[in-house]
């Protein structure tokens, strides 16, 4: 089975990333740990899956990732709305011949790499899978089919997000695994989590265990 992973990104300008986080961080330092984050989500997929694909947004922005040309594929996310823009990405590593097709995005920089194989392993025996967050979104979802529904109908970023994607798939017939209930790095409350998370365990987001510690 080929495996294809997907990191949804938005290039890490001052003023357009982590904005919940001012003004606690200023817009500098909100692009800042949003390139940590980045560079962690892309660490950890680096060696999960067969084939790397970076869905980046604005297109404007895509000579930034020049310096992962050798490691990644890259789409540009195309859409009117967060689903759509999800849709398109997966249906573009579909259609690079992937079986199995995990999404993360760079929000969530502490959970485990080993929840990425464990996704690959639950799509072998399922249609679908998904990571739920703490506030009701999701860190990740994996898919071993295509079917615009999935997508349609959610409120995103919302408390609702994850239960209305969930039943989406569950409307399909389709067979839905869980993994483990996970964080999202959104508001400054979630920062002092993230702080103690890596202090005791800094390997698994080194790019923001460093940045966190420079802020101190």
């Amino acid at each position: 089975m080929e495996h294809s992973i997907i990191i949804m990104a938005k290039v890490p300008r001052a003023g357009n990333v982590k904005t919940r986080l001012q003004p606690f961080l200023s817009p500098e330092q909100c692009a800042e740990i949003s390139e940590a984050f980045l560079e962690d989500a892309i660490n950890k997929a680096q060696n999960a899956a067969d084939e790397l694909i970076i869905a980046f947004s604005p297109p404007s922005e895509r000579d930034y990732f020049t310096k992962f040309e050798n490691k990644f594929k890259f789409v540009e996310q195309k859409g009117a709305n967060l689903g759509e823009k999800m849709f398109n990405a997966f249906q573009f590593a579909f259609l690079n011949n992937s079986d199995a097709v995990v999404m993360i995005g760079t929000d969530s920089p502490t959970f485990p790499p080993e929840f990425i194989t464990q996704a690959f392993n639950r799509l072998e025996k399922s249609d679908a899978v998904l990571g739920k967050t703490k506030d009701g979104g999701f860190y990740l979802i994996g898919l071993r089919g295509l079917r615009k529904e999935i997508f349609e109908n959610i409120g995103w970023s919302s408390a609702e997000t994850f239960e209305q994607t969930a039943r989406n798939i569950e409307n399909l017939g389709w067979l839905l695994a869980l993994l483990p209930v996970w964080y999202d790095v959104d508001f400054p409350e979630d920062l002092e989590l993230l702080k103690k998370d890596l202090a005791e365990n800094s390997i698994i987001a080194p790019k923001s265990f460093e940045w966190l510690k420079n802020l101190d």
